[in-house]
């Protein structure tokens, strides 16, 4: 199955791309977002595309001299981008694994084929899943399965993954599968295995972690005006991002009162501190068209903010 990028024009169309403006594709992906912001762009336009899977680069690469490639993790965009910060007009992430990454069983994403526990993202690390798993105790993988699936059955699920993997019955995706769906029998609406291997994945990967560096340095490349353009498929991500650019678009109401009496330079300095960075411009999902067309876009959530 190809890649079909998850609400492409909604997520294009909200970054106002300029004939010669800068834009960051920070998950370039199989190149579907780069692609049509390039159609977009004139001969003096650019845009960075990010991904830290080189893999996937190489397989899917764009010749295009407006297009500059970037083998690094997002959470690094403000130090690949040092001489550029404050001039970006729009930067979009399309969150979560491609499908060329889901498809390829050899990369040990999917529930649904055999292949080795690896789940890395990027192949240049050490750990992979087989490693996490059988070096991680009981305890945490439930809590783990919990945090980062929301799994129901993650105390029984991690009380089984390590007694199987002790005697060498854990040795590939398939038999993490099976296991995972003895367990959870009751679930009619979405792969049994499905929120366990997301977990296991967002942990291994350290995802949450590098999402919020990402956002935080966002915040710092966007000139005024620019375009921050967010798509997620999962609530875990989409909370960040929601609370990431709530946080950023009003007043944050802390207590200034905690320590009286406060002078009026010591409030003036706060609320300067605090003042507003983003203005929220849209929250946008998937039509049943899409849907109907690509049911992995069920999921999916789009919001889109201004730097102010």
């Amino acid at each position: 199955m190809s890649h079909i990028p998850v609400l492409l024009k909604e997520s294009i169309n909200s970054l106002k791309i300029k004939s010669n403006g800068i834009y960051i594709d920070a998950t370039y992906g199989c190149g579907g977002h780069t692609k049509l912001i390039l159609s977009k762009l004139g001969n003096y336009g650019r845009i960075y595309a990010v991904d830290c899977d080189i893999k996937t680069i190489l397989k899917h690469k764009i010749i295009d001299d407006r297009i500059i490639y970037l083998n690094d993790n997002f959470s690094n965009l403000k130090s690949i981008l040092n001489t550029k910060i404050g001039k970006i007009d729009g930067i979009l992430f399309d969150l979560g694994i491609s499908s060329f990454q889901l498809n390829n069983s050899q990369r040990g994403f999917s529930y649904m084929s055999n292949g080795p526990l690896d789940m890395r993202i990027n192949q240049r690390t050490k750990e992979t899943a087989f490693n996490l798993l059988k070096n991680i105790n009981e305890k945490k993988l439930s809590e783990i399965l919990k945090k980062y699936g929301e799994e129901k059955y993650h105390k029984k699920i991690a009380y089984y993954i390590k007694k199987y993997i002790i005697h060498k019955k854990l040795n590939n995706t398939q038999d993490l599968s099976n296991l995972i769906c003895s367990i959870n029998k009751n679930n009619k609406f979405k792969h049994p295995a499905k929120r366990s291997f997301q977990a296991i994945r967002i942990f291994l990967n350290k995802e949450t972690k590098e999402l919020k560096k990402a956002l935080k340095n966002s915040l710092k490349l966007l000139k005024k005006g620019g375009i921050l353009s967010i798509i997620s498929f999962h609530s875990i991500e989409d909370r960040i991002v929601k609370y990431f650019i709530k946080k950023h678009s009003i007043l944050y109401k802390k207590s200034i009162y905690h320590k009286l009496p406060l002078t009026e330079i010591e409030i003036n300095n706060f609320y300067k501190k605090e003042k507003k960075q983003l203005k929220i411009i849209n929250r946008i999902f998937p039509s049943k068209k899409e849907i109907f067309k690509n049911p992995r876009s069920r999921s999916a959530t789009l919001r889109i903010a201004e730097k102010i």
